[in-house]
């Protein structure tokens, strides 16, 4: 019991006019003695402290501590029968042995109901079919939210309240956090039983999981997720578009599995996955066939540019090879063909050939969503040629990396011809110049002059201080005819014995040549040098070996390769022959040049030699070491494939990843992100140089697919790119829309239709979200299991021709979550009986002990203290008329 206590506080001010009363009672004279003065005045001012009080509202407020409770019984199709039956005797005995003031029940699947006693909960209609019976609560769903807000209105106010939850905890609709702060407000303490799975053994399909934007003929992983409740032997099935199933064996364990399976998609628009799943001792077999539908978007387009068109054969076979649609293009202009391409590749392109307008379209490109691949090569120089460049910002590497120069011993040969006469002579010996300038005091030059004879301009000997080699190429003039071979077995006889690392020979001519052991008619000045050397004690000139000649070519580059020379060719003149030019090159190991002019004579020689010093190109083999397990490197065996034959140096960027590494942890792939798309680079090349070895490797085809794949737009560039994903019980519909160059709709009103399987359809307003982007959120009818169909309907904006193009989009609703017989959710309910003070798993005494959670009743005084008041007042009055006052 408690004190009283006032509702309002102002009356009592009122009081304040009690010592008035008395003042003006002593001050008043009259014929009443002082006695009777003072109990009259005492009865006027009990009179007023009773009426200030009936003003102010006092109450009287009383505890209670009776209980009400209320039981709540999922009878959904996921708890077992028996639990349910069991639950009722439970409830039985809880009223007997706590015999609380008020006891109400509600039972509840798909939706609550409120009743009065346990008979009542027998004679409630369920069904697993919604659609046959309106009536009755539908078995297909659990909506906990519901319930604990029906159960909420079956108390009686002011008792302590007790709610006992019986459920599995598994809700598949509403949301069980929104109804808990509103029973936490009211003071409800939850008390959960938790109900076991209906039935023991089952296995079903969880879900069909398949990549997001995939294209016609690209491979795919479809991870089927199986859910078992005990160990058992399976086996698992997974059929495309209704073709012949694809099958795997397995041993389920308890909880979620998955089962990869990897395939291929050939079919353009829409397709159908369909998984099952057949298990020992399987008890319910409505769960075991999933569907998911699809949508493939056209093949990948891929411009492929490439720097030596006669390379370009071996990427383009392996890419079309595995559904890959590729444009070749020269490095001249291509920035103008990447308009509906998802990717470009560029193998070997030197930076001086890309012009700024290129640059800009291929920014543009990737930062609006395409995907960027830039692979190397020994015409990649990039801390020469791409660092600091507006290319190098594309891409995920800087070219900053250093290392030490190689040992060199380098032989510059150079036609002297008379078809060289003139300018052609002068810029080769600025070419000379050129390269002397590029080397340290520590290698090896030598500068051989030849017409049909080879001539020692300088020696080979170590560069030193340099001017004495300038002098003597400058000295350097026309004469004879020509003889190559002769030159070329001169320059092995300098280079077979060299110990450096490095030994190249450089050959400039126009290839018009005597052939192999045939020697032009000796001139005078051959004649005059040759009695010089003679007179000096000089061995003289060697000749090329006839013993060779029968060979041709082919034995001299053979004699190259065993002493580990290499030779590079540049090829000028009005008409070269640039067959044989090519063949010397090839055979050689080196790389073949031609200048269409004598003025670009000195930048191949310094191509050449910067590629040589080892500035920013490694040439020594090495296999790929995986950093990081991405899609790209995905099954291809880098360890036991062929080697690779060298890299270009370089450094990834912040953020960027390295995916592969090359020798000294070198990066060899990386790939970074550039606006919307995806920049990935590739430190070797990608033809018959460094990855020659690759070509026939069955891992080149599989790694360039997934690493094009990897890197291009997802997006197809449609106009109108419509997805359909189920979320709970629900489809979410997003539009992207598109005008036909690339730039986003915001001036339609887009609507979609639904068929749903039961033939019912509906139409709902896509709403805006985003630049061209718009969504809905359609509910779907869990009695329904099936396909529903979406497809967009005529509206302003959109024409006909651009909805077919479109198309038709399918969502599978397989089977009711009800059928999804998972464990208990033992952590929803423990975190609901925790956050409102009841207890999980409860004795009947936890859920009737007193814990002073009741109300409080409040009963009002006022009209106590409001007779009092005028039973004093009346008294007032009886007494003075007993006493004769007026």
């Amino acid at each position: 019991m408690q004190l009283p206590s006032l509702t309002q506080a102002w009356p009592l001010w009122l009081l304040a006019l009690l010592p008035l009363m008395w003042l003006a009672a002593l001050r008043h004279r009259t014929r009443l003695s002082p006695w009777r003065m003072t109990l009259a005045v005492s009865l006027r001012s009990v009179a007023l402290g009773a009426l200030v009080l009936a003003l102010a509202q006092p109450v009287l407020q009383r505890a209670i501590t009776d209980i009400s409770v209320v039981y709540a019984l999922d009878v959904s199709r996921s708890v077992a029968p028996a639990f349910v039956l069991g639950a009722l005797d439970w409830m039985r005995q809880a009223n007997r042995t706590g015999e609380p003031a008020q006891a109400r029940y509600v039972v509840f699947a798909d939706r609550p109901r409120l009743l009065n006693s346990i008979e009542e909960i027998q004679s409630v209609a369920v069904t697993e079919d919604t659609a046959a019976s309106r009536s009755a609560i539908g078995q297909s769903a659990t909506d906990l939210e519901q319930a604990l807000d029906m159960a909420a209105f079956g108390f009686a106010p002011h008792h302590a309240k007790r709610l006992v939850l019986m459920t599995d905890g598994n809700a598949t609709d509403g949301d069980v956090w929104r109804a808990l702060p509103r029973l936490q407000a009211q003071g409800v303490r939850i008390f959960a039983l938790p109900a076991p799975a209906a039935v023991e053994n089952d296995a079903w399909i969880e879900a069909v999981d398949l990549p997001e934007g995939m294209r016609q003929q690209e491979p795919a992983t479809v991870r089927v997720r199986v859910v078992s409740r005990v160990q058992s032997p399976a086996r698992i099935q997974m059929k495309l578009n209704g073709g012949a199933a694809v099958q795997q064996g397995t041993m389920l364990q308890p909880g979620e599995n998955e089962i990869i399976f990897r395939t291929r998609f050939n079919r353009q628009g829409a397709n159908t996955v369909e998984a099952e799943v057949a298990a020992e001792g399987d008890q319910v077999r409505q769960n075991n066939v999933l569907s998911q539908a699809l949508w493939l978007g056209p093949r990948a387009k891929v411009l492929y540019v490439e720097s030596n068109a006669a390379s370009a054969r071996y990427l383009r076979d392996a890419l079309h090879t595995q559904g890959i649609e590729v444009t070749v293009a020269g490095v001249e202009g291509f920035g103008a063909k990447l308009k509906g391409q998802d990717a470009v590749v560029l193998s070997d392109i030197p930076a001086q050939k890309l012009d700024p307008a290129t640059v800009q379209q291929m920014e543009a490109f990737v930062r609006e969503g395409g995907g960027l691949v830039f692979a190397a090569g020994e015409n990649t120089y990039g801390v020469e040629g791409f660092a600091k460049s507006r290319m190098e910002r594309l891409l995920p590497v800087k070219f900053e990396s250093q290392r030490k120069r190689k040992e060199l011993d380098l032989v510059l040969v150079i036609d002297r011809s008379f078809s060289m006469r003139g300018r052609k002579l002068e810029f080769a010996k600025s070419a000379a110049l050129s390269t002397l300038d590029l080397l340290d005091e520590h290698h090896r030059l030598a500068v051989v002059a030849f017409d049909s004879r080879p001539h020692d301009v300088v020696p080979l000997a170590e560069v030193g201080k340099k001017q004495r080699a300038e002098d003597l190429i400058s000295s350097m003039s026309a004469s004879g005819q020509t003889n190559i071979y002769n030159a070329l077995w001169h320059a092995y006889r300098l280079l077979e014995n060299s110990p450096a690392k490095t030994k190249h020979v450089i050959l400039l001519s126009d290839g018009n040549t005597a052939p192999p052991g045939r020697l032009a008619a000796e001139t005078s000045s051959s004649v005059a040098m040759a009695l010089i050397r003679k007179e000096r004690g000089l061995p003289p000139e060697q000749e090329f070996d006839k013993s060779l000649a029968s060979g041709g070519v082919d034995e001299l580059t053979a004699q190259f390769t065993r002493a580990n020379i290499t030779l590079s060719t540049v090829a000028i003149g009005e008409n070269p022959n640039l067959e044989l030019m090519a063949r010397l090159a090839h055979a050689g190991n080196g790389r073949k040049h031609v200048a269409e002019s004598e003025k670009e004579i000195p930048a191949l020689f310094v191509i050449e030699a910067k590629r040589l010093l080892g500035e920013s190109i490694i040439e020594e083999p090495f296999r790929p070491l995986v950093r990081l397990k991405t899609e790209a490197v995905a099954g291809v065996d880098f360890e036991n494939g062929p080697e690779l034959k060298g890299f270009v140096l370089s450094q990834p960027k912040r953020f960027a990843e390295v995916v592969l590494e090359a020798k000294d942890h070198q990066p060899l792939l990386v790939q970074g992100h550039y606006g919307l798309g995806k920049s990935i680079a590739f430190l070797s090349d990608i033809k018959n140089r460094w990855a020659v070895d690759w070509l026939g490797w069955p891992g080149y085809g599989k790694l360039w697919a997934q690493l094009v794949r990897e890197g291009m737009r997802r997006d197809t560039g449609e106009e109108l790119a419509l997805r359909v994903a189920r979320e709970g019980r629900a489809a979410m519909i997003t539009l992207s829309a598109l005008t036909a160059d690339g730039k986003f709709r915001d001036d339609i009103a887009p609507k979609v239709r639904m068929r749903a399987p039961d033939g019912t359809s509906a139409v709902s307003l896509l709403r805006q979200v985003g630049p061209g982007l718009y969504q809905a959120r359609i509910a779907l009818q869990a009695s329904s299991a099936g396909a529903y169909a979406f497809d967009l309907v005529e509206s302003p904006g959109l024409m006909p021709q651009a909805l077919a193009q479109a198309g038709t989009r399918s969502l599978f609703y397989g089977y009711s979550d009800e059928y999804r017989n998972l464990f208990p959710n033992i952590g929803l309910l423990r975190t609901l009986c925790e956050r409102t003070g009841g207890k999980f798993a409860p004795r009947v005494e936890d859920v009737f002990a007193r814990q002073g959670d009741g109300g409080l009743v409040s009963k009002p005084l006022w009209r106590h203290f409001a007779a009092i008041g005028l039973v004093l007042f009346l008294l007032d009055i009886l007494f003075r008329r007993m006493s004769g006052y007026r």
